[in-house]
């Protein structure tokens, strides 16, 4: 479906009025752009929008023919310009009921105000807007301390581990004739650090991963070297797991009726790649369904989300190619980015002004010993990021990208039925005409209770896709019984179900997950991100309160995700805390009685006191 909005390619006046050289080469690279969907290991001829041998050429032409009314409106409007519910409309088809009905559901009350980026200045923060949260001297040093303790015992157990014959945990070397499985500090981390608070994350769940989740406990009788099941059980208040939108908890209700009978024509699994016997008509309606939520002309489905980033990105660019990207993006990017043959840059985080700086340089500079102008520049970000719970500079990145010319690839894996009045992720949220976004990606294993992931795009893209991408050619396809869960949740989600079901469960994410972030910075505790996203990480800064809190909040019956090095940096572990529709007010302020408890404890209030 298109939309209307997309600005025409930037004149030369407008270039110049930026800087001379830096603007001048960003016009040539802008015009020579519009080859995404040509794989990397093309020729260059190939790679020009006007030869004939690229079926994509037309990609980016179809943005002339777009109304240059609607363009100068959109680069008018600044920051003071009206909220993003409002312009959204703009670009996003209403959500309707069946044909059947007499209308729109119903308009859910929300008891905030504070349901767009423009709305954000006014949230009650104790920082400014983005990640970065000051940790205090106090915390920082007793965190390095901690983490020297830990090192310098491990290295004596070591040393008389070596000396009497004995080590404890993993081995420090391979057997004869097999190569190390780690490096050395690989090694000793995990054998001193990791594996004294791995039963952390070795808790296997028993049941649907709702709002609430039964947990086995296991013990270990050789300090978490091996794990052994136990018979006992304990009920917990899930706040670990991505139910943004609580199909875990209502799906006998909401789908079971809508997915079960899928069962009744196929098999759970067509057991065959997309490009051989893997697309079923569960697939195609799927896909064109997905298409039109997300306001692009097509869409293509995944077997795996991770799979998604890391089997697209080497299909659109390759050698000659530069991706610049968020030092905060997921680690799918970063395998993709990597396997794609491409030079990769990267901007400080969610930083408009830092990611034109990259690219100017880069346009300006050319590729590396040639000089010669990149055949493909794209930026990657996302729209929230899972550790830090931000949510993604749009408007601003959009701005540069249609200045340069280059091309957008936005990860929305979280963002995705999370934000938005009508779910429809981060450009609904930030007022984006989605063909401002070259590409879209997605994930189903947050918001809609299934697995897998999407790309969404132009048509002639998705097509290429569709025989260049790994992920289609040689993955199996996705289970049709997965896809018709996706399918009955994005329908109740755009109210098509014919009732307002998927509007509350949208209003009731965004308040359950103000009022917990909320709280926690009234608790006094350093939370990082934004108002309006559901993940809300707390810090902990020092590992030993890592496992401390993960541990203690286990025995009081409360289930999170407890983060750090290397997954973080190494002074900057945290708890990352997950909120869902599923959750009632009450389980939230039960959760709120339980962390309150447990800041007091590990003494975490680092925003009261610089002590905790």
């Amino acid at each position: 479906m298109a939309f209307p909005g997309s600005p025409p390619q930037t004149s030369g006046e407008e270039a110049n009025t930026t800087s001379s050289p830096a603007a001048t080469t960003a016009m040539t690279n802008g015009k020579a752009r519009r080859s995404l969907s040509t794989s990397g290991r093309t020729s260059r001829a190939a790679a020009t929008p006007t030869s004939r041998s690229n079926p994509f050429a037309k990609l980016r032409r179809l943005s002339s023919r777009k109304s240059t009314t609607t363009a100068a409106d959109a680069r008018s409007t600044g920051p003071s310009s009206a909220p993003a519910s409002s312009s959204s409309s703009h670009f996003f088809p209403p959500v309707t009921s069946q044909p059947a009905q007499t209308g729109p559901p119903a308009p859910v009350k929300i008891d905030r105000p504070f349901s767009t980026v423009a709305g954000l200045r006014d949230m009650p923060k104790s920082y400014e807007r983005g990640h970065e949260v000051p940790i205090t001297w106090f915390a920082a040093i007793t965190t390095y301390f901690g983490y020297a303790v830990l090192i310098l015992f491990g290295h004596i157990r070591d040393f008389f581990g070596r000396m009497f014959g004995m080590s404890r945990y993993l081995a420090t070397s391979p057997p004869p004739g097999y190569a190390p499985l780690l490096k050395d500090w690989e090694n000793f981390y995990t054998r001193r650090l990791y594996h004294r608070i791995r039963d952390c994350w070795e808790r296997p769940v028993c049941s649907a991963p709702g709002g609430r989740i039964t947990v086995v406990e296991r013990d270990s009788p050789d300090g978490n070297k091996t794990m052994l099941m136990t018979k006992r059980t304990r009920e917990c208040l899930n706040l670990g797991s991505y139910n943004y939108l609580g199909f875990a908890d209502d799906w006998q209700t909401s789908c079971k009726s809508h997915v079960m009978p899928t069962l009744d024509n196929f098999n759970s699994c067509l057991c065959s790649a997309r490009m051989d016997l893997g697309t079923s008509r569960e697939h195609v309606r799927l896909e064109e369904l997905v298409a039109r939520y997300v306001g692009k002309e097509a869409a293509l489905v995944y077997n795996m989300g991770f799979g998604t980033n890391s089997t697209t990105i080497p299909a659109l660019v390759g050698r000659g190619s530069l991706i610049i990207s968020d030092t905060m993006n997921h680690s799918s990017i970063v395998a993709g980015s990597r396997a794609s043959g491409a030079l990769v840059r990267t901007f400080v985080h969610n930083d408009a002004a830092s990611l034109e700086r990259v690219l100017r340089d880069a346009i300006a500079r050319g590729m590396p010993r040639t000089h010669r102008p990149w055949r493909k520049i794209l930026v990657m970000v996302e729209g929230i990021y899972s550790m830090e719970g931000e949510i993604c500079n749009l408007k601003g990145i959009v701005e540069v990208v249609k200045r340069y010319g280059v091309y957008l690839y936005v990860d929305e894996a979280h963002s995705i039925g999370a934000l938005g009045e009508t779910g429809r992720g981060i450009c609904e949220y930030a007022g984006v005409d989605p063909a401002d976004v070259d590409i879209l990606m997605g994930t189903f294993t947050k918001s809609f209770g299934g697995m897998g992931g999407y790309i969404a795009g132009d048509k002639a893209l998705i097509q290429y896709l569709r025989r260049a991408s790994a992920g289609s050619v040689y993955h199996n396809s996705l289970s049709t019984l997965v896809c018709s869960q996706v399918y009955r949740a994005l329908r109740v989600i755009m109210g098509e179900d014919g009732t307002d079901t998927g509007r509350r469960k949208i209003a009731a994410l965004r308040n359950n997950s103000n009022h917990m972030r909320r709280e926690l910075i009234k608790m006094g505790c350093h939370v990082y991100g934004d108002y309006d996203s559901p993940i809300i990480p707390v810090m902990l800064y020092n590992p030993t309160k890592i496992a401390a809190f993960s541990r203690e909040a286990f025995t009081r019956g409360l289930a999170v995700v407890v983060v750090g090095f290397p997954a973080t940096p190494i002074v900057l572990s945290r708890t990352r805390i997950c909120v869902s529709a599923g959750h009632t007010r009450k389980e939230i302020e039960r959760a709120l009685e339980v962390i309150e408890e447990l800041v007091d404890l590990l003494r975490l209030r680092y925003a009261n006191n610089v002590m905790g």
